[in-house]
């Protein structure tokens, strides 16, 4: 029997080029990303006419297909249907490398495809894990932090986020077509409970760099090199393992052509292993810390700028996110965040960025009430809307906002001056999760609900700004004219 979304696969795959064109294929929370053999054979103009898709464009070498919130069940036919094998990958007949892309699309098609697989349950642990810190915070009190239920509850959430290097082990050594058991075994290594709780076990050894913001202390060494561990530990983190896992790639594929077969099985896991591990934590480990430090320093000098650093830092970050998520390279700036938020226990960053789906859900909500006699409109601004306050914009992006460029230009502007207040206020995120109306909680922490209250007030001013703007800039016959 025919599933309902078998016709709109068979159109994508057929209007791509056909299963030989394409190279990969993966999804995020609205659309289809694939990588072509052949970008000229894509037909752009009949595939924004399939049933169920918003929006195509290329970026980079990567073809998007934006569908909305039916992206996993349309992902799905195309597996079962179009013979796209496993994770959503076709193995090329010749050699497709990537060695004409860009440094910065190669990069971010690297942490986008390492941290998309993740991102459903990554939303719904942090959803979990910010409304019962929210919930357990002292001058809330409706959740007592020693009972059963919050012991569970927290385990779910952050039990996610500490094991984090596990997970991504396995989708970065999907990603780098590597075993994906030596991924697990690398993530696994980075939280190991003897290494994570070496400061309480061992005796300080000695410090680097003593003195600095780079200070990192040691407690064993290997052939004389330091074994650091930083002080917030590898849980949680992100780069560390892509990484690597990436090295543990080379390494397998080196070993894989040069040990003699009847020892390669045996010999390529324990070789690979050693030498990542033994890799990560005298020198991948350290100098991505070094790293986190420097753009923290970078950071925290901006929004210490007497009076406007925060300002218009905030301003920069919340009207550029949605631009950022427009082309889809904004997971470079998540990654980013979650490594800060693993290291330090916040983010200013995400902090800004996160008024983007506040603003969108107040625009959506203007445009509503405007379009509220006009039948046409009406039925693509609800939907749009109500999915974006859960937190998915795409479909109100590229269904109302990019076609009527002044409603557009309005999110970026809302996005400006929320983000300014936030930045102004040193807002912090604790964590990464829901997003739209879930995301209020990912401010959840530091002791209280103040940066709950910061977050508010930002939220406040860009929402009034958006929604008198929207009311005003908002024109019926136009919109009809426009979104034909």
């Amino acid at each position: 029997m025919a599933g309902k979304f078998d016709q709109t696969a068979a159109d994508i795959i057929q209007l791509v080029g056909g299963k030989k064109n394409v190279v990969s294929l993966t999804h995020c929370v609205t659309r289809l990303r694939f990588v072509l053999k052949d970008k000229s054979k894509a037909n752009h103009e009949a595939l924004s006419s399939v049933q169920y898709v918003i929006k195509v464009q290329q970026v980079g070498e990567q073809l998007q297909v934006v569908v909305g919130n039916k992206v996993d069940r349309i992902y799905e036919a195309i597996l079962e249907t179009q013979g796209i094998s496993g994770s959503g990958e076709v193995e090329p007949d010749d050699e497709t490398t990537s060695t004409n892309k860009s440094v910065f699309y190669r990069l971010m098609d690297v942490i986008s495809g390492i941290l998309v697989p993740t991102l459903g349950v990554l939303t719904a642990a942090g959803i979990i894990k910010g409304v019962t810190s929210f919930l357990a915070l002292e001058n809330i009190g409706i959740l007592d932090p020693t009972s059963g239920l919050y012991m569970l509850l927290y385990a779910i959430g952050d039990g996610f986020y500490y094991f984090l290097p596990i997970i991504l082990g396995l989708t970065a050594a999907r990603k780098f077509k590597t075993n994906e058991f030596i991924g697990l075994a690398i993530g696994a290594s980075f939280v190991y409970p003897a290494m994570v709780n070496i400061s309480k076990t061992m005796e300080v050894l000695g410090v680097v760099f003593e003195g600095t913001k780079f200070q990192m202390a040691f407690y064993n060494t290997l052939f004389g090199i330091p074994v650091i561990m930083p002080g917030a530990g590898y849980t949680g983190s992100v780069f560390p393992v892509i990484v690597a896992v990436f090295i543990a790639s080379k390494i397998e594929k080196w070993c894989k052509n040069h040990i003699t077969e009847n020892l390669r099985g045996i010999l390529t896991p324990v070789i690979t292993l050693i030498l990542t591990v033994f890799v990560s934590y005298l020198f991948i480990g350290p100098i991505l810390n070094s790293v986190a430090v420097v753009i923290q320093i970078i950071i925290e000098a901006l929004f210490n700028i007497p009076v406007i650093g925060g300002l218009i830092a905030g301003a920069i970050i919340g009207g550029g996110f949605g631009v950022l998520v427009l082309f889809g390279m904004h997971w470079v700036i998540i990654g980013l965040a979650l490594n800060l938020i693993a290291q330090n226990g916040f983010d200013y960053i995400m902090a800004c960025g996160g008024i983007g789906p506040m603003i969108g859900m107040f625009q959506g909500l203007a445009i509503c009430w405007a379009c509220r006699k006009n039948k046409k409109v009406r039925e693509l601004a609800i939907p749009a809307t109500i999915s974006q306050i859960c937190g998915v914009g795409e479909p109100l992006m590229y269904s109302m906002l990019v076609p009527m460029k002044k409603l557009f230009l309005i999110n970026i502007l809302g996005g400006c001056v929320g983000g300014a207040i936030i930045g102004l206020l040193k807002t912090k995120m604790y964590l990464f999760g829901g997003s739209g109306l879930f995301g209020i909680f990912n401010y959840a922490g530091g002791g209280g609900s103040a940066d709950i209250m910061k977050y508010l007030v930002g939220i406040a001013v860009g929402g009034i700004f958006t929604i008198v703007a929207t009311l005003i800039t908002y024109n019926d016959e136009e919109a009809t004219r426009i979104l034909k």
